[in-house]
């Protein structure tokens, strides 16, 4: 039973590695958008040229402070926009070029991993003749949107990454000024600095909003080099206040954005209402004249803002087969810890210590936060390390009452089943087994990192309980009396 229970201390965190390794790296099963309310109205007109800035990473309460931002949008239509989950860019920006969510398209994360082969003419710049896109750094983002120019060109042996990243660092914005200008009918050109100071600094820290400052100050330079265009200034999350993002917060999820230019009116009463970043979609394909498939939920952009979106109206739901299982699943594990505590005190308080010590010093586990990504989870496990001698201690006094079965069980069947539910909710198991699929759902996913890591270290907890209860009556005790010698006969 030591071994059994030392073998599992030592492959959960393994196994924890690898699911958070699949959730950055693959893609999921594409599946159903979330439902948009129905709405009706006009899309907007074509456009000759279209503009489209995206400031990466930048927090909707920042954009009210940046004067090129605020001076366009007032003079057009202003949005609030809910980009859907996850909150990753390269997921929210094919969204904004396809029309499909997430859930539709199956890109989830994909760090570092551009699309190959870009969207096709699914997406709206592969309809465009001559549409050009134009990154500050992080190229690969852009390739993989099917654009009909790019820039920077990928390395040629890294995709991922960038050719000559230095001499692009001085010349980009030149590069972008000029594709502007040009009679280019589609330009989209991305901006990574705010994002960058958001991960390094969160967005509640002035360093921060002096990195949005700048960046709007290139917005100037930008919307100079083509003022008669119509322009989009969108973004495709926020941050959290420490930095982050990828999760359901709202901090992260609905940002700002406007439209403004030739055939924009100002719409008072839809000004701020809370639209799909597939809406947004809708709105430059009107703009170019493309068309989205035939799934996507965009809706024209004065449909969208007559029936705006409810608070979590985007965030996928739980698939309703999944969360049953999930729920037989924990209620087995209460039957069985039920069935092993005959004593309140052999319940297995050590995890419930363990999850509130959590929630009250880290917080809810998010996709947002760094602690569920960190390989080894040391900022998640130190907060609960105090509470493991409470399952040693359990399962030491426990055995000396109950058979060895019935105290382990006691002490691990409710946290094992708690991690066993999440993985069925987020659709893990393919995963463990080796398939290559993200198990990414909201909130249900960021639970998995702690929790298979709680179940290795009370494991390793009450495996050292048990040898304890083995080993230590062994010490201390008296030897057995030598039995009685007669005395040797005296020599004669």
């Amino acid at each position: 039973m030591v071994g059994v229970l030392g073998a599992c201390a030592l492959a959960l965190p393994r196994l924890r590695r690898e699911l958070i390794r699949d959730v950055v790296r693959w893609d999921a099963p594409p599946s159903d958008a979330p439902p948009l309310p129905a709405g009706t109205g006009p899309g907007l007109p074509p456009s000759p040229r279209t503009r489209v800035v995206l400031v990466d990473g930048l927090s909707a309460e920042v954009t009210p402070s940046l004067p090129t931002w605020s001076a366009l949008c007032k003079r057009g239509l202003q949005l609030r926009v809910d980009v859907g989950f996850p909150t990753i860019s390269l997921p929210v920006e094919v969204a904004l070029w396809s029309g499909l969510t997430q859930q539709q398209t199956g890109v989830m994360f994909r760090a570092d991993r551009p699309l190959d082969p870009p969207l096709d003419r699914r997406g709206i710049p592969a309809q465009v003749d001559g549409s050009i896109a134009i990154a500050e750094s992080h190229g690969w983002i852009v390739r993989s949107l099917g654009f009909s120019r790019v820039e920077p060109a990928a390395d040629p042996d890294h995709p991922a990454k960038d050719a000559e990243p230095d001499a692009w660092k001085q010349k980009w914005l030149d590069v972008a000024r000029t594709a502007v200008a040009s009679d280019a009918k589609l330009v989209f050109v991305h901006l990574l600095r705010v994002d960058e100071a958001g991960h390094a600094h969160g967005s509640a820290q002035p360093e921060y909003r002096d990195v949005a400052l700048g960046a709007d100050e290139l917005l100037g330079k930008l919307l100079a080099a083509d003022r008669d265009a119509r322009w989009f200034f969108v973004t495709d999350h926020g941050h959290l206040p420490g930095g982050g993002h990828g999760g359901e917060e709202l901090d992260v999820r609905q940002v700002e954005a406007c439209i403004a230019g030739p055939g924009i009116t100002i719409h008072a009463a839809g000004a701020n209402e809370l639209v799909h970043v597939v809406d947004v979609a809708r709105a430059i394909a009107d703009s170019t004249g493309a068309t989205l498939h035939h799934a996507s939920r965009g809706r024209p952009i004065t449909a969208a803002i007559t029936a705006p979106l409810a608070r979590d109206e985007a965030v996928p739901a739980i698939g309703l087969g999944a969360g049953a299982i999930a729920l037989f699943v924990l209620a087995g594990g209460l039957a069985a810890s039920a069935w092993a505590v005959r004593r309140w005190w052999l319940a297995p308080w050590w995890w419930f210590a363990a999850c509130t010590a959590l929630y009250v010093v880290r917080g809810e586990p998010t996709l947002s936060m760094r602690m569920v990504y960190a390989p080894e989870g040391r900022d998640m496990y130190l907060v609960w390390l105090a509470a493991l001698p409470l399952a040693t201690i359990g399962t030491y006094l426990g055995l000396a009452r109950r058979p060895i079965a019935q105290v382990i069980v006691g002490q691990l069947a409710l946290p094992a089943a708690a991690a066993a539910s999440v993985i069925t909710v987020t659709g893990a198991w393919p995963a463990i087994f080796g398939a290559e699929v993200a198990p990414v759902v909201p909130r249900f996913t960021a639970y998995m990192s702690p929790l298979v890591l709680m179940v290795a270290h009370g494991a390793a907890a009450v495996a050292l309980a048990v040898l304890a209860r083995l080993v230590l009556p062994r010490f201390g005790r008296r030897a057995p009396p030598e039995p009685p010698r007669s005395e040797p006969a005296a020599s004669a």
